[in-house]
């Protein structure tokens, strides 16, 4: 299909981007969207310009015709002022989902988020994911970890594209202490590269953590854990594979989330069957049965709510007191069928049962609901936590290196990546 810059252009295929039935004549000139790309204004008009594009039917159709350098103009403005502190939370809403849509859309990123490849790719990675490898690199002067997708499927490369350009530019907006912040991306299509850059957490998981410091306080760690939730809620993000390899624990000791949102740039999460790239992950342990079977709960798709980000907050929950994963006897295909017949992990009985109160273990059984809105919020769960954090810290239990574990429990998985970004 032919260019058009936005001087020339006065009717687009219709099969690209659609318009009315009648042919749109769209007058760029003297237009806010023109003016924002054209970088006619000044700094403290951005957020007035801005504000007039959103409130406009017109401008906004606009958003949807920019090609080439405009597009990527646009990206850039859109990306900066989501940075700024001025911006009004409904219009910060509409620039990111304006900013998703467009990246999504021509595969384009923010120039801010383009890093080199900070590894060597004629080594090997350190650790291996069900979707992705890790590997250690070093970005000015600072040690990073890369984390980079595999890509089994070139016929659905363009949707893989499409998502992974959304979901890096969603996680580059959050700022928050319990969310691993990403520090850039690399992607190469030529190449079927997709790389995302973090600091690389040498305290590794919180499972990794609590094993090296038994003195830790667990219930501290689950706080930032809900919060981070919160954080992420708020700003209209769903997790969507927590679990105790995807929480990192910084060099202050507080844990913060990763890998969020990640499982839909490899899988289609309209597509029931999407959950294998999950399953295959070693999510099944984590995930709410909906997840597992949205037909069984008359669900259309698979898609992560905030419903199952509370169920799985619950699994850790249970993970980190008990120093294991959620049924760890079992393999991940009987576990995938005892959740769908409505059975939870049993209430631990050893050492580390001392944790388990009436009290909590209620708390616990009420996430596992199968009904997703009999769930408490994760506001509900953090609440529970701050008072028992403050009102009882026993010791904390010893880990039974005995156990039998499950096929992708985290003693085998997860134990040795000091990345923590194994999924």
């Amino acid at each position: 299909m032919r260019k058009y810059s936005l001087d020339t252009i006065t009717v687009i295929d219709r099969r690209v981007f659609p318009t009315p039935q009648s042919s749109l004549h769209l007058d760029f000139d003297g237009s806010a969207c023109k003016r924002l790309i054209t970088r006619a204004f000044i700094q403290s008009e951005v957020v007035s310009l801005i504000g007039e594009i959103f409130t406009s039917q017109d401008e906004v159709k606009m958003i949807g015709y920019l090609l080439g350098d405009d597009a990527q103009t646009f990206i850039d403005i859109m990306d900066e002022a989501l940075d700024r502190t001025d911006l009004p939370p409904r219009l910060r809403r509409k620039c990111l989902s304006a900013l998703c849509k467009i990246c999504g859309r021509h595969a384009l990123l923010p120039r801010s988020l383009k890093i080199p490849l900070c590894y060597d790719r004629q080594g090997t990675a350190l650790y291996h994911g069900g979707y992705a490898d890790v590997w250690k690199g070093e970005y000015r002067g600072l040690q990073v970890a890369v984390k980079v997708l595999r890509v089994y499927s070139t016929s659905d490369f363009e949707k893989i594209t499409s998502r992974f350009c959304k979901e890096v530019v969603t996680w580059k907006i959050l700022h928050h202490p319990n969310v691993l912040p990403l520090l850039g991306v690399t992607m190469d299509n030529n190449l079927s590269l997709f790389a995302m850059t973090s600091e690389w957490m040498k305290n590794g998981n919180i499972i990794e953590f609590i094993r090296a410091h038994q003195d830790a306080n667990r219930f501290e760690l689950l706080k930032d854990v809900a919060k981070g939730l919160i954080y992420m809620h708020s700003q209209a993000m769903i997790h969507g594979d927590l679990k105790g390899a995807n929480i990192l624990i910084n060099q202050g000791g507080h844990a913060c989330l990763a890998d969020f949102g990640l499982l839909t740039v490899v899988s289609d999460p309209t597509n029931p069957t999407a959950s294998s790239s999950s399953v295959k992950g070693g999510t099944t342990r984590w995930m709410s049965p909906e997840l597992l079977d949205p037909d069984q709960y008359g669900i259309r798709d698979s898609r992560p709510t905030k419903e199952s980000d509370a169920y799985a907050l619950g699994m850790v929950i249970l993970e980190v007191l008990s120093g294991r994963c959620p049924f760890s006897q079992f393999r991940d295909v009987v576990v995938m069928r005892m959740v769908l017949d409505g059975i939870r992990p049993e209430r631990p009985n050893g050492p580390e049962g001392v944790w388990f109160t009436d009290d909590l273990w209620r708390l616990l059984a009420s996430c596992w609901e199968s009904q997703r809105e009999r769930r408490p919020t994760i506001e509900a769960i953090l609440e529970f936590l701050e008072h028992i954090s403050g009102a009882w810290q026993p010791p904390a239990p010893q880990v039974d290196e005995d156990v039998e574990m499950g096929e992708d429990d985290w003693d085998l998985t997860t134990v040795s990546d000091s990345s923590g970004m194994i999924s």
